[in-house]
């Protein structure tokens, strides 16, 4: 028995059947008075590609109760044929044909070749046949670098480097002012109460021994002399504390110009273990306090590979000039009189002249700006320590440069005349 819900509860259909029937008929005067009612649109129905219409865009159709309702006959509660969504008919977008192109393929003429050159500008066509000529520039350019068929070009790369021929001038000017302004007082000597000359000698030939230890380069040795001549210049140093401030020096010295340098630890070692780290690094920032951390100024072998450089001295000359270079730095006397720059141009002005070359040209007197005249107080001194040279108490610098690679230049003995200009 089916039951059906109404709002008094639950009734018997077969019992009620003849109320049901006025009921419908009611219902259905209702429904063609007032119009179809919206179908319920289902929740989930069967997803298809055709869209259907839904039922409020269309138009509204006129309803009869046998076609609604003729698979139930009477009875509107008769269990039967499930209400369903009638399909309506998809519908279609018009499109436009697009209109039919017609591709013809266009074939160029041949050009001949003498008609573009008609149409061009004459200026233009003449260019191919004539040669190109090289003419006078008006701007004067520095072409020496080039005028060396004897380098290699590593050579070359480190002359121009070295050099920098567009600023040459503005450089060397530069580097006269700067060591002026930072030279050491050359009788600084007299107000140490407790450090001697001697002293200060073997403190440089032991820096030199350590320069070649550690394979530091020549200027890091000429830096490591200047910080101590400057240094001690301002200050007063005990003797204990000599050797601490030279492996301060040579410490600062190679941090500034090597690469790779040696670490503190290093300076401790080689001072037997003297000084400890933390003295070395405080001695160090002392240094740096007195000279104000002017570390960058120009050494004697500075200028003399600038010389060197101009004049195109070959490597037996290079060695012998640098030699003489070293040798200046173990004496205090005379030599802190003279400028770096001076010493350089003497070193170079005396090694052509004991390997027979031309002293110094025309060349060198307008570039440097010195002469051999100028120069003759500082040549014989030079000249004089080169000769004693042999006989001298240190002696590291002389068998540094009797290694081969140095050409054995200690081992030259030294001309009995003196450069032309030059005083005996």
């Amino acid at each position: 028995m089916a039951f059906q819900f109404h709002q008094g509860g639950f009734t018997n259909i077969a019992d009620d059947s003849a109320d049901s029937r006025v009921s419908a008929a009611m219902r259905k005067t209702k429904r063609e008075t007032n119009g179809p009612h919206a179908t319920k649109r289902v929740a989930l129905g069967t997803i298809t590609n055709q869209r259907v219409q839904p039922s409020r865009a269309a138009k509204p159709k006129q309803v009869n109760a046998s076609s609604t309702f003729s698979g139930f006959g009477q009875d509107e509660n008769q269990v039967g044929k499930s209400f369903g969504i009638a399909a309506s008919q998809g519908f279609t977008i018009h499109v436009d044909d697009e209109p039919e192109v017609q591709i013809t393929h266009v074939v160029k003429p041949p050009v001949d070749s003498s008609d573009v050159n008609l149409q061009l500008n004459p200026a233009v066509t003449s260019l191919a046949e004539t040669a190109y000529e090289r003419t006078d520039s008006p701007m004067c350019l520095d072409v020496s670098m080039e005028e060396r068929p004897h380098l290699t070009p590593g050579e070359e790369r480190e002359a121009i480097i070295l050099t920098v021929p567009e600023y040459t001038g503005d450089i060397y000017t530069y580097l006269r002012e700067a060591e002026r302004r930072h030279r050491p007082k050359p009788e600084y000597m007299r107000k140490q109460p407790d450090i001697t000359t001697n002293m200060r000698c073997i403190l440089v030939d032991w820096l030199v021994e350590v320069a070649e230890e550690y394979k530091l380069h020549r200027e890091t040795l000429c830096l490591a002399v200047s910080y101590i001549d400057r240094f001690l210049s301002q200050m007063s140093v005990l003797r204990g504390k000599l050797q601490l401030v030279g492996a301060a020096c040579m410490f600062l010295a190679a941090k500034y110009e090597e690469i790779y340098p040696p670490d503190v630890g290093e300076f401790v070692y080689i001072t037997d273990d003297t000084y400890t780290k933390k003295q070395v690094l405080r001695m160090e920032h002392l240094v740096l306090k007195v000279l104000s951390f002017d570390v960058a100024v120009p050494t004697a072998n500075c200028f003399c590979e600038r010389f060197l450089e101009i004049s195109c001295a070959d490597d037996q000359t290079k060695s012998l000039a640098m030699y003489l270079v070293e040798l200046t730095l173990i004496d205090i006397d005379p030599y802190l009189k003279f400028l770096p720059s001076e010493i350089a141009a003497s070193a170079v002005c005396l090694a052509n002249h004991t390997l027979g070359h031309q002293t110094w040209s025309y060349h060198m007197q307008q570039s440097t700006g010195y002469s051999v005249k100028s120069l003759e107080l500082l040549i014989h001194a030079m000249h004089k320590t080169f000769t004693n040279a042999p006989n001298h108490p240190q002696q590291a610098v002389r068998e540094k440069y009797k290694s081969s690679k140095y050409h054995q230049v200690s081992t030259l003995s030294p001309r009995l005349t003196f450069p032309t200009g030059a005083v005996h």
